[in-house]
């Protein structure tokens, strides 16, 4: 019979990756963290978006997103959060602007009939808040807030165009009724800044926390 014993000076093991939940429903960023290829789960949390404003869009931004990662922090059995490894929350709100004007999700067809021709022709501000809480033991140990910017130009679209949109895809989904994921895929003509930031996650905040927690190489 062969004993082995483990040696005294063995590493200790590493510590859990963080379980990482996506606070919101957002078809868009549930398909970027996809393609990063970990494991996350959505959770859709019962903070009502439409009650939270302010005078500032960008501040009503960061409150939104906020809003999100501190109910589900606050909640942990009402999410299911683990008690013994560490729990990554990611949470964000978009909107587009154009000077004050303001534009979210869209309340029905002719909503984005109306946004749509208030921003065809032009080019407007897609601005994502951005805000992430590493807990551990259920606890708040680390947060990472951040907005970003990025310039969308929008083509115009003929009437019969306009049409077709409106009535092929439920575009009450995304902020500014329109998605780069899908058709018209040439309804934006130009992109200054995060590609991502335009879907509702982007990239250039997630990645490094991300890699700084292990979650990918």
């Amino acid at each position: 019979m062969k004993l082995s014993f483990a040696s005294k000076n063995a590493p200790p093991p590493p510590p859990p990756l963080p379980d990482v939940v996506l606070a919101s429903q957002s078809m868009g960023r549930k398909h970027l963290l996809e393609k990063l290829g970990i494991r996350f789960r959505q959770a859709v949390t019962r903070i009502d978006e439409e009650a939270i404003v302010d005078g500032k869009p960008e501040t009503m931004l960061r409150r939104r997103a906020a809003a999100k990662a501190k109910e589900v922090a606050d909640h942990p059995r009402v999410y299911g959060l683990a008690e013994d490894r560490p729990t990554l929350i990611i949470a964000a709100d978009s909107m587009a602007l154009i000077g004050k004007r303001t534009f979210g999700k869209s309340k029905d067809r002719e909503d984005t009939k109306t946004m749509l021709k208030s921003l065809m022709g032009k080019t407007h501000v897609f601005a994502t808040a951005v805000h992430i809480l590493l807990l551990e033991e259920t606890r708040v140990k680390k947060t990472w807030e951040k907005l970003v910017k990025t310039k969308v130009t929008m083509r115009r679209l003929t009437p019969v165009e306009g049409e077709s949109y409106v009535s092929r895809f439920d575009f009450s989904r995304f902020a500014a009724g329109y998605s780069l994921n899908d058709a018209p895929w040439d309804l934006i003509t130009k992109i200054e800044g995060s590609y991502t930031n335009v879907i509702g996650l982007p990239f250039e905040v997630l990645l490094p926390i991300l890699r700084k927690l292990k979650i990918i190489m």
